[in-house]
Formats: C-alpha cells, structure tokens, sequence
C-alpha cells in the first residue's frame, strides 16, 4: 500500500507539471508531493524498525534497515530541494535569466531524478537498480545543463560522459553476477534477497570479476578517486538545489548501490580481500581531495572535492568493516547528506547576492547576510567533523575501527586528510565569513530570502546529531549487520 501510494503521488507530481503554466502551481503541486512521500517514508520506517524488512510486488520491491536510510535521505533531502527551488526558479525568471518553459523542465526532470533515486532505494531486482541509477543519469544531465552557458552545457557533457562510461562498466559486472547464479533459479538470480541468502551456490571466481566491474563502474557515478573528474566542474556550474541533490544523495546513492553486492561478496570467505578494494580507493579519494581541496579559489570546486572526500571517509569505513567501522560509515552517509544540503543552499543565497564563486571576491558575510553566515558557519564546523554534529562520531568510529583492526598506515592517511581538509575548510571560509575589503558590498539583499530550508535542513542534522536516538540507533545497528560489520 505505501509504494502504490507513492506511485500514484510522483504521477501527480509528473502531471501537475505538465498542465500547470504558472510557477507557484508547478511548485506547489510538487512541495505537497514531496511532503506526502516524507510523511510515506516515515511510515515505512516505523514498519521496518517494527518488521525489519518488507517485500511486495512479487518480490521487486524489497525495503529493510538499509535501504530505509537511503529512503530518509532521498525523500527528505528533495523535499527541501523542491522547497528551495520555487524562490530560486522565481529570482531567475525575474532576473530574465530562464522563462517559464525553462522552469517547467526544470521541475519535470527533478522529479524524474527523485523517482529514479526512491526506485534505486527500494527495488529488490539487481537490473532495475542499474536502470533506475542510469536514469538520474540522463535526468541530471538536464539539471546540471539548466543554465545553457557555455561552461554549464561542458560540464552537463563531461558528466554524462563519464558517467555513462562508468555505469555501462556497472552493466557488464551484474549480468557477470548474474551468470555467476548460473546454478540458481533463473527466475530468482535477479533478486537481492535471493542471492543473499544463496551466496555459496555463487561461482567464486566469476563474482570476483563481476564485483570489480561493479566497484570501478558505479564508483565512477559515487566520485570516488581517480574516477571523480566529472565532480568538481558538475558543481561547479549546477543550480544550488541541484547541487544539494547531487552532492547529499546521488554520491550516497551511487555507493548504496556497490555496498549492496558487497552486502552478497562479503559472505564469501575466499573473497575477503575484496575489502581492500574500499580501503585503497577510499583512501585515494581522501589524499586525493584534501590536497586538491587546499588549492581551491572556487568555492563550489572547493565543496565538490569535500564531496569525493566524505565518500571516501564511508568507503574507508565500509573497507576497515567490524561493526563500528560500518556503523560510522552508514552514520556518516546521513549527517553528511544534509549537511552538504545545508552548504549548498547556503551558498546558492550567497551567490544570488555577490554573482561570484570565487572565495577571494566574498567578504564581511558576516555583516552583509548575517542569517546565511551563521547557516554557513554550522555547515563548516559539521562537515569538518567538529562537535557536537555527528560527523564527530562517525569520523571517530571509523578511526577506533581502524586502529582496532591494525590499519595504522590507513589511519594515519585517514587522519592526516582529515587535518587538511579542516584546514583548507577554516583557511576559505573565515576569509568569506570575517575578512574586510576596501569595497564592501552596498547590493541589497534579504537575508530572510530562502531561509526556511536551511532552517528545516539544519533540524534534521540536529535530530541526527543526538546520540543514542531511536529509531535511528537501532535502523543503522540492522543496517551495519546486513553488510556484514
């Protein structure tokens, strides 16, 4: 009943977009949707902290502790995307910058891009998984183009290029998992659930091959290094609700998608050494980040490349694995989804006064958007893993996690990268936040413009932030056993 709901609601959503020819319609008829699906994913997951897991629709729908928290961000994080979007769309038609039709493809493709991502959340079929991830693809090729400026059409191309590259490497290596079930049920060797539970009738040696396909491929799409090279000009050039969907989820989303085969490939004792494939990549992803991320002028390429680092904090974490390893990982994958929300917004304000991304041109934020700078304050402090945000104890899990299971070299990359980033963090946006400048800015703005999301979004990381709260203690607990940790 909760998935036929949430179909009929997205059908609305898709055709209220069609039909309405004025804005506020065509936003309105999507922030009710997308509340109506929250409220949905709230209710599956008091079912499955109740049940544990749920199937339905003859076995292609599978819901449980791990695909609830990809639900939560998904669902929450578009909410507050479509939220912020109306008085975005409504300053660039103002501005003269798009038009109407503009803002009508606008919302159609952002909710093809949130269907596709709820439908990546809960099938339990392994293809329509690869379809659906494919399909945020080709919807945010749109998103990531919206603008039509030169360097926005580029960076729309380079992303779908790359990545299509990647997730056609993803293909080749589940119809090589499937074949690897070439002793099971035909019928059933597509489904999650299925394998899972018959992992030792899987061909050893095919499944070593099918997973490396997998990792390199859809770890393209969830930018760990060196396979990150579409991220930092995406960013760069996306609309900021876009870039909050992108950077909070699909980066999730796309890893989400490799931990569930490797949810299947860590049963398999001859296979262990596989966990080094998360280990060396993430570690990569975090050197590779923190030194790039030092360098930065841009503010946006700067947040990108703390994107490739936060997946490659929860890759290091899923690779350490034990149960603290992976519970900080999954942790992580929460705080930093709205947290990187919360950074993108803010920034999307703070270009809609100075029309500049670059760091050294922003000054006196703290007086000329006060409201935002105290929002962009909290979004540093949390992404940078300073108490009392989550990102603390997730960071903190995985380096006990490390340090318990002998990986000092690992952790001492871990925390090395860690102490940059802080640094290049604190070094960027104290200058925006607190430096003067000779020509301060006299634009007028209203720093109450576009507040309430950040607002809702930084409740949500509070909420996360509070140690020991159900129901999402025990939902991350179930999630980390399902991987194995």
């Amino acid at each position: 009943m909760f998935i036929s709901i949430m179909s009929i609601i997205f059908i609305i959503m898709i055709v209220g977009t069609v039909l309405f020819t004025e804005l506020k319609w065509m936003s309105l008829i999507n922030i009710l949707g997308s509340i109506a699906i929250s409220i949905i994913t709230l209710q599956v997951t008091e079912y499955i902290y109740h049940h544990q897991s749920l199937t339905l629709f003859n076995d292609f729908i599978y819901i449980d502790s791990l695909s609830v928290i990809q639900l939560l961000i998904v669902s929450f994080v578009a909410l507050i995307s479509l939220i912020y979007s109306y008085k975005y769309l409504k300053n660039e038609i103002k501005e003269d910058t798009i038009n109407l039709a503009n803002a009508k493809l606008f919302y159609f493709m952002l909710v093809v891009f949130y269907l596709s991502m709820v439908l990546t959340s809960i099938t339990n079929n392994i293809v329509a998984m690869w379809i659906s991830i494919e399909a945020t693809t080709i919807s945010t090729a749109f998103l990531i183009g919206f603008n039509r400026s030169k360097l926005s059409l580029e960076a729309a191309w380079k992303y779908i290029i790359i990545c299509s590259i990647g997730i056609s490497l993803g293909f080749v290596g589940i119809v090589i998992f499937i074949y690897s079930a070439n002793t099971l049920d035909p019928n059933q060797a597509v489904h999650w659930d299925y394998l899972m539970k018959n992992y030792e009738f899987l061909d050893k040696n095919v499944v070593l091959v099918a997973f490396t396909f997998i990792f390199v491929g859809i770890g393209t799409k969830a930018g760990l290094a060196p396979m990150h090279t579409w991220s930092p000009q995406t960013h760069s050039e996306a609309p900021a609700p876009i870039n909050a969907l992108l950077a909070g989820v699909l980066h999730n989303l796309a890893l989400y998608v490799i931990i569930r085969f490797y949810a299947i490939v860590n049963n398999i004792e001859s296979l262990i050494n596989l966990k080094y494939l998360f280990i060396v990549f993430g570690a990569i992803s975090l050197i590779v980040s923190a030194f790039s991320l030092l360098r930065q002028t841009n503010y946006l390429r700067l947040l990108a490349f703390s994107s490739v680092e936060n997946i490659g904090i929860m890759s290091l974490g899923i690779g350490i694995g034990g149960f603290l390893g992976t519970f900080g990982a999954l942790l992580h994958s929460l705080i930093h989804a709205f947290t990187k929300t919360l950074l993108f917004l803010t920034l999307g304000n703070i270009f809609g006064l100075y029309k500049t991304r670059r760091i050294n041109n922003i000054h006196t934020l703290i007086k000329t958007m006060p409201k935002n700078a105290v929002f962009l304050i909290l979004g540093v402090l949390a992404i940078t893993g300073v108490p009392p945000f989550a990102s603390f104890y997730s960071e903190f899990f995985i380096l006990i996690a490390g340090i318990e299971s002998g990986h000092y070299i690992t952790i001492f990359i871990y925390v090395l990268c860690l102490l940059l980033v802080f640094s290049g963090f604190i070094n960027a946006f104290t200058k925006m936040i607190f430096s003067s400048s000779e020509q301060e800015s006299t634009k007028s703005y209203k720093d109450n413009e576009n507040i309430f999301p950040l607002c809702l979004t930084l409740i949500l990381m509070i909420f996360i932030s509070i140690p020991y709260k159900e129901p999402i203690l025990t939902i991350i607990n179930r999630a980390a056993l399902i991987i194995g940790g």
